[in-house]
């Protein structure tokens, strides 16, 4: 914390050392995506680096809880009861599903369960039965909720239903077909 200081304290120094512009380019850190788009400077690079303003700092705090976080939570089960995700986090939550990150969690979470299963010490009788629920485990619903928010959007039984009559959605875990023996 001391040398984030330490580092702004020295970044405002050589700003202000380089010409009238350094206070202008500092107050530009306050400010949101949406003022900088106004005030004619577009989008910040380190904006494309922080999840909406949101990996660290006052800005971070000043954004409300950040898409990371809110993640988090509901991850550890803190946040009941939404049914939605926040609407600012739309992208965050679109990247996320649609990058390598989801396919990486998603075969972190495969690779446990192949190891947990296969340190069962199992009868040997062949009455061993895997079951899985099929609808929410092994097909992926991402084509219906990219078209749809990602979970910004509240849930549309309606909507969902005709998707899944259309037939079109995919194995959503690596390799889902194990055999585990």
């Amino acid at each position: 914390m001391a040398s984030a200081k330490l580092l702004v304290t020295a970044l405002a120094a050589l700003l202000a050392a380089a010409g009238g512009a350094g206070a202008r380019e500092l107050s530009r850190l306050e400010m949101t995506s949406a003022e900088m788009i106004a005030d004619g400077g577009g989008m910040p690079l380190i904006h494309m680096l922080r999840p909406l303003r949101g990996s660290g700092g006052r800005l971070g705090r000043r954004a409300g809880v950040p898409c990371d976080s809110w993640r988090f939570a509901v991850e550890t089960n803190s946040v009941r009861g939404w049914s939605t995700i926040p609407a600012r986090c739309e992208s965050y939550v679109g990247n996320y599903m649609m990058g390598g990150h989801y396919r990486r969690d998603s075969r972190a979470v495969v690779d446990e369960a192949v190891a947990y299963a296969e340190g069962l010490q199992l009868a040997g009788d062949g009455r061993e039965v895997w079951v899985f629920d099929v609808d929410e485990t092994t097909l992926s619903n991402l084509p219906y909720y990219a078209k749809h928010g990602f979970g910004a959007e509240p849930y549309n039984s309606t909507l969902f239903g005709a998707y899944v009559q259309e037939g079109a959605r995919t194995f959503k875990l690596p390799d889902p077909m194990y055999y585990i023996g």
